[in-house]
């Protein structure tokens, strides 16, 4: 059965499904036929170093990619901004290195990937609509610019990505029927990311 870690916070973690079976990662793993290893922590942010390089907060996602190495997965979905929105972690600028930022820290996390495990397949995910997805968070970025980053991240690195914020069919118009809350998918969501995901994996669209 081939192995996947499924990376992340609380979308990956599962938070607003009713059962942890019925979490997208769960619903994709049994769609695909895959193993998953869950390694969501809801709060947590992929910003975690300071301006030094030093990590500063364990849990980040920067600061827990030896426990995807540790996995040795075939697969490995990451789904990360959130929370650095929610927070006001500083962005970051592509075109000049600074460690503790999202862009950065999350650049430095995929080298890490891709140097030790140079036969997974790696799939990025963007973050689907949030009640506060178009308000300026304490930096004035919205949620798109984080997904932004991750888009950028992708083809940096000739990773697939499932844009869920693109083309998911979770928006504005129908998130309250979606969500748990203002921040989280309830069931119904949950099937609505996965069945984004099975499709898109299915068919190749993942690119």
């Amino acid at each position: 059965m081939i192995k996947a870690v499924f990376f992340g916070a609380s979308t990956i973690e599962g938070t607003g499904a009713s059962l942890p079976e019925r979490r997208f990662s769960a619903l994709v793993c049994r769609a695909l036929g895959w193993e998953e290893t869950n390694l969501g922590i809801g709060g947590t942010s992929m910003t975690g170093r300071d301006d030094k390089g030093m990590v500063v907060d364990e849990e980040s996602g920067i600061g827990r990619i030896p426990d995807i190495l540790h996995a040795n997965p075939a697969w490995v979905v990451i789904l990360y901004g959130a929370n650095d929105f929610a927070s006001g972690k500083p962005l970051g600028d592509p075109d000049h290195f600074q460690q503790g930022t999202f862009f950065w820290d999350y650049d430095t996390a995929l080298r890490g990937l891709i140097e030790n495990l140079p036969d997974a397949q790696i799939l990025l995910l963007t973050l689907v609509y949030r009640a506060d997805a178009d308000s300026p968070n304490a930096l004035g970025l919205t949620l798109e610019s984080y997904n932004g980053s991750v888009r950028r991240l992708a083809d940096r690195y000739g990773l697939k990505i499932a844009d869920a914020a693109a083309s998911a069919g979770i928006d504005r118009h129908n998130f309250a029927k979606l969500s748990a809350d203002d921040a989280h998918l309830n069931d119904e969501g949950h099937e609505r990311l996965a069945a984004f995901v099975i499709e898109c994996l299915s068919t190749n669209r993942c690119k």
